[in-house]
């Protein structure tokens, strides 16, 4: 073989081979210095911090006791203050309405009756009060003129008389105590059509609580209906008084989170939270922790601490129900220095770097700080951009 083409044939290789070695020579970690920031993440799931629960009217049993949803907003749907989200049934009340005005007419007849009655029966009274007032006259005038008369005579005429006297008197009580009687009457049958009046007003009152607005903007949610068991429907019966939707307030929303047992003793009250929703995880949600339980918790066979997001901000995007990731910071800092945790080697709880500098390999103790997935804080002899080497690829050397 010539040696012009042994050249060519070993070129390639040798060019290989110095690629290599120049590649093996460099670092690719340095020691960083900027933002650092110690996290933890979990889930969670939004929530309204305010919600306005809507129930089924709480009227009078008199009615009836089933009713029956006529109308009923859209699960999920934007609603707003004083929009119709809740219509019941309203033939029950409206057929107690037909009654009570059949037996308010015949009370207000009956008062009108009675108001006559005694109106004739005074002037009855009146008029046999004339009546026995003049015969007592006449007896009274007989038995003054019977001094002249026999014994026999006398007696019997002043026997009319005294029958006649006591007659008047009767008609004298009457005369005082009929009118008051009479107005008693008349008042007891005024009550009973003042009664029929309220029980008619009562009912046209409760006919317009039968149909049910939204006191807020909101989101409308219809809950559980507890005669089935499952989410309220049109045509559903619902016990009166019982739960049927809820608006919950998005103005002001909060996650119902959940901590790992091995990271809860870094989480507490007052923690900077970045909240991102699954279905959008590139929109990041300023939080804060507000509240972290205090008893651990067995949630999917892992055990768990409750904990508890206020968001900052309001935004129409955050929806009850939502599922979210909360980025709970831990530690946050500025100008940190910092490399990464597989350069860091520890022995006897000490812990050490392999730097480079000037193509000369040092291993250098260093004191640890807060880390996260990737990173860990250091301090000791060392400067940003310095090259790094790993523990592993020295080792096995």
């Amino acid at each position: 073989m010539n040696s012009g083409l042994f050249l060519y044939l070993i070129a390639p290789a040798m060019c290989t081979f110095i690629i290599s070695c120049n590649r093996n020579n460099e670092s690719r970690y340095t020691v960083m210095k900027g933002d650092f920031r110690q996290s933890v993440i979990e889930t969670g799931e939004l929530e309204a911090v305010k919600a306005s629960f809507l129930t089924m009217p709480r009227i009078n049993y008199i009615y009836g006791y089933n009713f029956k949803i006529i109308g009923l907003a859209e699960h999920g749907n934007l609603v707003h203050k004083g929009d119709s989200v809740i219509v019941v049934d309203p033939s029950s009340v409206q057929k107690y309405i037909i009654e009570r005005s059949a037996s308010l007419e015949n009370e207000i007849a009956s008062a009108n009756k009675l108001r006559a009655q005694i109106t004739n029966n005074l002037q009855d009274l009146k008029s046999q009060y004339k009546n026995e007032k003049a015969l007592y006259d006449i007896k009274k005038l007989g038995l003054e003129r019977s001094g002249f008369e026999a014994a026999g005579i006398r007696k019997v005429i002043e026997l009319e008389f005294r029958q006649a006297e006591i007659k008047l008197k009767k008609i004298e009580r009457n005369l005082r105590l009929k009118p008051k009687l009479d107005s008693l009457d008349l008042e007891i049958q005024q009550i009973r059509v003042l009664q029929k009046k309220n029980e008619l007003k009562a009912a046209e009152e409760t006919l317009s609580k039968l149909v049910v607005t939204s006191p807020l903007d909101g989101i409308f949610v219809v809950e559980e209906n507890w005669r089935t068991g499952q989410m309220t429907r049109l045509g559903d019966e619902v016990y009166l008084g019982a739960p049927v939707a809820r608006i919950p307030d998005i103005r002001v929303m909060m996650v119902r989170g959940y901590v790992m047992e091995n990271d809860i003793s870094k989480i507490k009250p007052g923690l900077k939270t970045i909240v991102r929703l699954d279905a959008l995880p590139s929109v990041p949600f300023n939080g804060i922790i507000t509240e972290v339980g205090r008893v651990c918790i067995e949630k999917d066979n892992k055990k768990v601490f409750p904990a508890t997001v206020l968001i900052s901000e309001s935004d129409l995007r955050l929806k009850p129900g939502m599922t979210v990731s909360c980025e709970y910071i831990t530690y946050e800092s500025k100008e940190e220095i910092y490399v990464p945790n597989n350069c860091l080697l520890e022995e006897n709880k000490h812990f050490y770097l392999f730097t480079r500098k000037r193509g000369k390999l040092k291993k250098t103790e260093v004191n640890t700080g807060p880390s996260n997935n990737m990173f860990t804080i250091v301090s000791g002899d060392l400067t940003p951009g310095q090259s790094l080497e790993l523990p592993e690829n020295i080792l096995n050397r």
